[in-house]
């Protein structure tokens, strides 16, 4: 059983689900995760002997990946609140962000190790009304206090098992990718309304981590999926397929597997149940393209 990585309130996951990725990647040696996120599939996957190579635009998964899962020892500098007056400080972004959490982002986005960052990524998160990524609801003792929970809490990640080959920036500019993959472990950004979630809420959180010099984060709208997931399939080699999505998004699951079944038939589907929502799991089998 496959624990849950945990950094704020990113995504969410239940056991089954994860249980399930682990399950149906059992024996598959060479993974590719096109979006990556915090890394939990990755983290469900991860075994001696795999390797596993995931991309995504935002800076904030890679320290997650290079400060945390690929470290071989924590590595902070951070050992009090102190100030800088960086992109936080002078662009705000999250509406009430007072100067004194302004400042401790900057200083640890500026001089922090990827371990430390990794730790900041989650305490924005967490200190955010709601985790909404919209409105600030933290002091920077608060603030702080959750940077060293989480501090505590990542350094049991460290040194994970495998290969993690991570590249920070979009899959779609590494395509056409030549390897044959054992499994190709897809979990897209989703549509909630006119955008995702990612390139909206998340757009403040990736430049204060980069001080304003990180890419551009590509946006996902209800006309995306089509293109994006044609490219993906017509572009990689891996006949086994695990594609994660969720309900209440856009498009729905009956859509999606309309799309779906275009590339690939679906061998196996499961729902997942949590919180109201359903997560689905579809383990498809590539159709020869023409």
């Amino acid at each position: 059983m496959a624990d849950i990585y945990k950094a704020g309130f990113v995504g969410g996951a239940v056991q089954d689900a994860l249980d399930w990725i682990e399950e149906k990647s059992e024996g598959d040696k060479r993974i590719l995760v096109p979006f990556a996120g915090i890394g939990r599939s990755t983290m469900a996957m991860a075994r001696a002997g795999k390797t596993i190579t995931s991309f995504d635009t935002m800076h904030y998964p890679a320290c997650i990946y290079r400060g945390v899962f690929c470290a071989t020892e924590v590595e902070s500098r951070v050992d009090k609140i102190r100030y800088s007056k960086g992109w936080a400080f002078e662009n705000r972004g999250y509406k009430n962000l007072d100067d004194r959490c302004a400042g401790f982002m900057d200083w640890v986005a500026i001089n922090g190790t990827e371990f430390d960052k990794a730790c900041l990524g989650s305490a924005m998160v967490r200190s955010t009304i709601m985790g909404r990524m919209m409105s600030w609801g933290s002091n920077v003792e608060q603030l702080y206090a959750k940077f060293d929970k989480q501090r505590e809490y990542n350094a049991d990640w460290i040194n994970q098992p495998g290969k993690l080959d991570h590249h920070e920036g979009n899959v779609f500019d590494s395509l056409p990718d030549e390897t044959e993959y054992d499994l190709i472990c897809i979990d897209p950004p989703k549509v909630l309304t006119y955008s995702d979630v990612y390139s909206l809420n998340f757009r403040v959180h990736h430049e204060i981590l980069t001080q304003g010099q990180g890419a551009k984060l590509p946006k996902w709208n209800r006309r995306s999926m089509a293109p994006n997931m044609r490219k993906l399939f017509q572009e990689t080699k891996g006949n086994k397929i695990l594609f994660m999505y969720v309900s209440r998004v856009i498009p729905d699951i009956t859509d999606l597997k309309r799309l779906l079944t275009q590339f690939a038939e679906i061998e196996e589907e499961e729902e997942f149940y949590h919180n109201g929502r359903s997560d689905y799991g579809l383990l498809l089998r590539r159709k020869e393209m023409t």
